[in-house]
């Protein structure tokens, strides 16, 4: 019988139990690189081994998988109809069970990796390696999980512009480091100024390089070609504009931080078909406007919008077919597979629905290309939906359910909210209150993987993505562990988080515990939250494109899309993941269908922040009150890919709704829809865009 490794070394799915024996927990990025250094020392070096390796298990054809080049991958036949467009898997129910085998393909070949570079390593290093490489599993990037400490963004504030949070969301700081430093074989010296593999891909024929007319394509469509770039200043940037990175992840943090725990376990997400896809049936459009239900999703909600938060107008992440070979989107999707693990804890017997009679039923159906066996080149058997179910089946779980009883919901519940419950406002919430000690900002700098050759000290001079980063803590050294604790992280970490975690300056600890108890009783003035819903045609740009929505008053809005998210009025957003017809089978089936996706933007924060503004227009978040202030200050502006700013009258099927979801004294919650708002504010138009 054949070795799982061998197996695995074909292109089959193993499975990191199979070729460890094991299953290890998933953990954050940061809690991974100071817990587990030498597993992440491991892990960089394997993941730029493979950005070198244009073979069928290298970086460049997996990341191919996801959208271009347009052709199969081990000649796996095409997943929807016999056109050679990929295997695109956005819009359609298998959305996440698509992308679990996915990730585990590129997991057990990046662990494969790290158990050959183990090996040249000399003793005593040798074994400490080989045992590090069995605890790896993929890291998943926590949105909500703080990096820093105080941090200023657009918003309203005392100078009307700018805001401050006493904590800092921005993407963590190995992502946006251009050279680290790693402990080679064979005798684990340390070497400076390596390039970053989590940084950027760089295409080139030797490491895999798109076909000349998907490079003379993707030009046109304004994304470079040379390498990956996040926030791109044009098509030939090759750096990530990293204040603006940070301002797009701080800013609307807070409400899709609620919407994230809604969606988790909210009673209007209960059912796969909801939760799993944005898609919505072309009848649907004519209820949708007095639809007294969430409208958001999973993959619209949460990872449609996030590809775009990281990625930028114009960014490699912002779009289908070249977001896989930016690395941060595998951090990215373990974050949205393990949201998606806390979704299914909360509801173990949801399901696909049933088939029509006649019709194989969609679980059933494979998962292209991803392999259970293989024969050959393009033949063997596929996994399904079926097989994608368990997170154990692939080898791994999610640090948080580690020491909690799955079936013991409340529990599970209490262990999530409190994770994350603390940094945003919500009627049962109303403050913002201090972090658990297990989300406190960990001092990565100090690990050796930001120390430089000049003096052998932890390099600064990117570490802010804001002049008003305060944290100034040094760190001790991180033990590896294989051991998890009753929390969810490596056991060796608990006892020494203390002197990793970024100081706290004494008079915020203060203000934070003043203002952590909550009233015993919903605040009549703050008893609901308040969402701007959409629906859309899926192809209405023939590509990506963006719904901004804003709270400002005729001509305070910027005209520039390049600004939005810099606009201290941005209240959310709706990024629609698609991708080209001409490079995308799935898509243009979904377009000849006339496939409608929707969304919703939490506003709730930005509403709370004109309650607390002076001589504002707003007295609480009643109805009476805020009807006549949408009407008043709502707009919304439609944004193609190249930044192409559309008439959101003259996009198809574009309809705009206003929710709220109201808390009650006997802690049930419901719904109402308001669609008087939006028919006002379209009645008031101005008949020219952009005002």
């Amino acid at each position: 019988m054949a070795k799982p490794q061998d197996v695995a070394a074909t292109g089959v799915v193993v499975g990191m139990k199979e070729l460890t024996g094991e299953v290890h927990p998933r953990v954050d990025i940061d809690v991974l690189l100071v817990s587990q250094p030498d597993t992440f020392n491991l892990f960089l070096q394997a993941l730029g081994t493979l950005q070198k390796n244009p073979k069928l298990l290298g970086y460049y054809q997996l990341a191919g998988i996801h959208g271009l080049p347009t052709n199969n991958w081990d000649d796996v036949g095409k997943r929807f109809n016999d056109r050679n467009h990929g295997y695109c898997a956005h819009g359609v129910l298998i959305f996440p069970t698509w992308h679990r085998p996915y990730l585990s393909l590129v997991e057990q070949t990046i662990y494969l990796q790290m158990v050959e570079i183990a090996g040249r390593y000399d003793e005593p290093h040798r074994q400490k390696y080989l045992d590090a490489a069995k605890t790896f599993r993929l890291p998943y990037l926590d949105y909500f999980r703080p990096r820093d400490g105080k941090v200023e963004f657009p918003g309203l504030g005392p100078n009307a512009s700018q805001t401050t949070f006493p904590y800092n969301f921005r993407l963590p700081d190995i992502l946006n480091e251009k050279k680290i430093a790693l402990r080679l074989p064979p005798n684990n010296e340390l070497a400076y100024d390596i390039d970053n593999p989590l940084y950027t891909y760089e295409f080139s024929e030797a490491k895999g390089q798109l076909p000349k007319s998907n490079q003379e394509y993707i030009a046109q469509l304004g994304y470079s070609t040379s390498q990956t770039v996040r926030y791109p200043a044009d098509s030939n940037s090759t750096t990530h504009d990293l204040p603006e990175l940070s301002n797009a992840l701080n800013s609307g943090r807070e409400g899709r931080n609620s919407l994230a725990l809604a969606l988790i376990h909210s009673q209007p997400y209960g059912r796969f078909q909801t939760v799993a896809s944005d898609l919505l049936a072309k009848g649907d459009l004519t209820s949708f406007s007095s639809r007294a239900e969430g409208s958001g999703s999973l993959e619209g909600s949460i990872h449609g919008n996030y590809h775009v938060l990281i990625g930028g107008q114009g960014g490699h992440m912002s779009t289908p077919i070249l977001a896989a070979f930016d690395p941060v989107f595998w951090f990215h999707h373990c974050q949205v597979d393990r949201l998606w693990a806390f979704w299914q804890a909360f509801h173990p017997e949801e399901w696909f629905p049933k088939p029509e009679v006649g019709q194989l039923a969609e679980e059933k159906k494979d998962l292209l290309p991803f392999y259970k066996s293989r024969s050959g080149p393009g033949n063997g058997t596929f996994f399904n939906s079926d097989d994608s179910r368990e997170t154990e089946h692939f080898g791994y779980i999610y640090d948080d359910f580690v020491g909690v009883d799955k079936n013991d919901l409340p529990a599970l519940r209490k262990h999530i909210d409190d994770k994350y419950i603390w940094a945003s406002r919500t009627p049962s919430h109303p403050r913002i209150t201090e972090p658990p000690s297990n989300m406190i900002p960990l001092n990565v700098r100090s690990t050796q993987f930001f120390l430089n050759e000049t003096n052998g000290s932890a390099k600064h001079s990117r570490r802010a993505a804001n002049p008003t980063d305060s944290s100034t803590a040094d760190g001790g050294a991180i033990a590896n562990s294989k051991t998890v604790g009753s929390a969810g992280l490596p056991g060796a970490f608990i006892s020494s988080v203390q002197s990793t975690v970024q100081s706290i300056p004494m008079k915020l600890q203060s203000v934070l515990t003043a203002t952590a108890q909550n009233p015993p009783k919903i605040d009549s003035k703050f008893d609901r939250e308040w969402y701007v819903d959409s629906v859309v045609e899926r192809a209405a740009a023939n590509g990506p494109f963006t719904i901004y929505f804003f709270l400002s008053l005729a001509g305070e809005l910027t005209t520039n899309p390049n600004n939005y998210n810099q606009s201290p009025y941005l209240a959310g957003i709706n990024h629609v993941f698609a991708a080209p017809r001409e490079v995308c089978s799935n898509c243009g089936d979904l377009e000849a269908a006339g496939q409608l996706t929707s969304d919703t933007s939490p506003i709730t924060p930005l509403l709370l922040d004109y309650v607390d503004v002076p001589d504002n227009d707003l007295e609480s978040l009643r109805p009476e009150h805020v009807k006549p202030f949408l009407v008043k200050y709502l707009r919304w502006r439609v944004v193609y890919h190249g930044n192409r700013q559309q008439d959101p009258r003259d996009v198809p099927d574009l309809k705009v709704s206003v929710s709220a979801k109201v808390y009650h004294q006997d802690g049930s919650r419901t719904f109402e829809v308001y669609p008087d708002v939006v028919e006002e504010i379209l009645r008031n138009a101005s008949p020219t865009a952009g005002a």
